[in-house]
């Protein structure tokens, strides 16, 4: 009899354990889904969070293209086609699951291909409309380039359509601060009958739009006598589908940034006094030009 009560109260034990165990289980449980649910509701603000500005950058993207001004209307067609790849962007955006990340990922790929393609038509538009600024004052360059400016203006106003041509201009390289002058062996400015090397010294511009890279810089002098002064019987260069004489030339890395360098003659024998012209020449454009006088 005292066996079986025993009996009986082991297994009481053993009943109590086990419903306390259970018990410890079902709020492990419980506790660990209210955490996974917390963090699922984090997860899906964090989603809308994003799509919220997702929607609010394709916004402020079709007002920038409402912004942009161009006569150009195959331009125009361009800049009509990406607003209206926002415009169903932004009704995509309104019917995607505000848990998939995958999604939501996918679509800032599409807005940053959006941002970059903006970025690119502003900076047409831009070098467009400097151009067309530049071609419309007077200056120096284009009093010497007269004849090649009209001609390019009356395309650029009567023939917009053809923007290669356009892009090509503005991509074109651009020298500031064009000065020649002698120096001994020193690299010192000196009398031009002392003379070892002329140099010629400048700056290349800043311009984003064009390519990046290796390029050759070709110097172009002519004496009083309009006689241009050759490297060699060999130094020749392609320029608008003409071969014209260099003095001297040199091979640059430009990446876009303003780059400040010079080009060295090696003084043959053959300077005169007078006044000479200086051209330098790169991607088949004259980059700049300048007189300079040897006394």
């Amino acid at each position: 009899m005292e066996e079986i009560k025993k009996t009986e109260e082991r297994k009481d034990k053993m009943m109590v354990i086990a419903i306390a165990g259970l018990s410890v289980i079902l709020v492990a449980l419980f506790i660990f889904f209210m955490m996974e649910r917390a963090e699922n509701k984090k997860h899906v603000e964090a989603i809308r969070q994003e799509k919220e500005l997702l929607q609010q950058e394709l916004t402020e993207l079709s007002h920038n293209y409402d912004d942009l001004k161009t006569n150009n209307d195959t331009l125009n067609d361009r800049l009509l086609k990406e607003q209206e790849k926002i415009a169903t962007l932004i009704e995509k955006m309104k019917k995607f699951r505000d848990n998939s990340y995958a999604e939501i990922n996918r679509y800032k790929k599409e807005v940053g291909t959006l941002k970059t393609v903006l970025r690119s038509y502003v900076v047409q538009i831009d070098s467009l409309n400097q151009l067309n600024r530049k071609l419309a004052q007077e200056n120096t360059e284009v009093r010497k380039q007269m004849s090649w400016v009209r001609e390019r203006n009356q395309k650029l106003e009567n023939a917009q359509k053809d923007m290669k041509e356009v892009i090509a201009r503005a991509s074109a390289l651009r020298v500031e601060n064009l000065t020649v002058y002698p120096v001994n062996k020193n690299d010192n400015e000196v009398n031009w009958k002392k003379c070892f090397n002329l140099k010629a010294e400048f700056a290349i511009a800043k311009n984003i739009t064009t390519k990046r890279g290796e390029r050759t810089v070709y110097l172009r002098l002519k004496r009083p006598d309009d006689k241009v002064i050759a490297f060699s019987e060999k130094s020749f260069f392609k320029y608008q589908n003409v071969s014209l004489t260099y003095s001297a030339k040199r091979v640059i890395t430009y990446e876009g940034e303003r780059l400040e360098m010079a080009i060295y003659w090696p003084n043959d024998g053959s300077l005169v006094k007078g006044k000479y012209t200086a051209e330098l020449f790169c991607d088949n454009e004259m980059i700049g030009s300048t007189e300079f006088l040897l006394k």
